[in-house]
């Protein structure tokens, strides 16, 4: 999502500006996360069209992103993680800048700075939440957040890539699954991770999704926050044939909590150590 302000006072003294960043924080924060741009001025046209109308800028852009610094942890309640101000500075001798806020873990945030209410962001404007809306979020839980994890501890064609789940969340992952494919020559090694057929998750039958390599497991297995959780172990076989091409690994993974993700990775030959 994305919004756009613009700026009357870079010391941010202004109450329209401080209201403005605070609704904006907690309406973001509440929903998807999304980006401002300070310095811009949006408004509807004559065809009922929104859309960027003017590009003011910022007087003393670099006061105001120290402003925002500062006004970041007191703009909500609790404070949001994650969000970043930066300046940019155009051909034309303007500078804006732009604020990323992330969704969060843990809604809901109330804006303060003189607000002292929630809010959400639904199309191209803020709103204030309704009662049933903070009922839904007071209700929710921390929730686990997944990603590929990968780690050579290899060099050049005796590279070892292990592949795993990572948890970045605030609350554990239970159950979690993983399946993936590698570009040829490299592949899964049948060794395990330690040599000895052993691996971090039990093999699944070939079923669903076309990926070869499917690991899951049920409860008892949980990745909790921060944690990584090591599965399997790519390589390039016992007699290693210098590959053409960056290793690709395409991929899926899951568990309790957290919806189906499919993606794909690529580590460069460089990376491995392969020239």
């Amino acid at each position: 999502m994305l919004d756009f302000k613009t700026v009357n006072d870079s010391k941010l003294i202004n109450k329209d500006d401080k209201k403005n960043f605070a609704k904006a924080l907690s309406g973001f924060a509440n929903s998807s996360g999304g980006l401002i741009i300070w310095g811009v001025d949006a408004r509807k046209n004559s065809s009922g069209v929104d859309c960027v109308t003017k590009l003011p800028g910022i007087k003393n852009a670099k006061q105001f992103l120290s402003r925002l610094n500062e006004l970041t942890g007191m703009a909500v309640s609790p404070i949001v993680d994650g969000v970043q101000h930066r300046l940019i500075e155009s051909d034309s001798k303007k500078a804006f800048v732009v604020t990323y806020i992330p969704e969060s873990d843990s809604p809901p945030h109330m804006a303060k700075l003189g607000e002292d209410r929630y809010f959400k962001r639904s199309g191209d404007s803020f709103y204030k939440m309704e009662h049933f809306d903070l009922e839904d979020m007071f209700g929710r839980r921390p929730r686990p957040k997944l990603e590929l994890y990968t780690k050579n501890k290899g060099y050049g064609l005796q590279s070892k890539i292990i592949i795993g789940l990572r948890n970045n969340g605030k609350a554990s992952a239970q159950a979690p699954y993983l399946a993936f494919n590698c570009s040829p020559p490299f592949r899964r090694s049948e060794y395990g991770l330690d040599g000895n057929m052993n691996e971090g998750m039990k093999r699944l039958p070939q079923i669903g999704s076309g990926l070869p390599y499917k690991y899951g497991d049920g409860i008892n297995v949980i990745i909790h926050p921060g944690m990584v959780y090591e599965i399997a172990l790519i390589t390039l076989g016992i007699s290693p044939k210098r590959p053409k091409e960056d290793l690709t690994i395409q991929y899926e993974y899951a568990a309790e909590g957290v919806p189906l993700q499919k993606g794909q990775k690529i580590l460069a030959l460089r990376e491995l150590g392969i020239n």
